[in-house]
């Protein structure tokens, strides 16, 4: 019997933390991006690009200020696609 806690694809969750990154900071490119998150998470430019191509895994600490972060990202652009 599948377990559906694992994925087979290993890199799943670190694509979902790099979608759950640039949807927190909209921004044009990948060091725009890079900058913008890493002063706000008070990590090094570099450790966000190794997110954004996965390369590293986040610690839970920085998932949770993520997902804060987008999920305010997300209720803003429904407000402003309202007005």
């Amino acid at each position: 019997m599948k377990n559906p806690a694992y994925s087979t694809d290993p890199r799943a969750s670190r694509r979902w933390f790099r979608d759950l990154l640039w949807r927190a900071f909209p921004a044009a490119s990948e060091r725009e991006l890079a900058e913008k998150a890493s002063a706000v998470l008070d990590v090094s430019h570099r450790q966000v690009i190794n997110w954004l191509r996965e390369e590293h895994d986040p610690k839970l600490r920085y998932i949770m200020k993520v997902l804060a972060l987008a999920g305010a990202e997300i209720v803003f652009s429904r407000i402003e696609g309202q007005s």
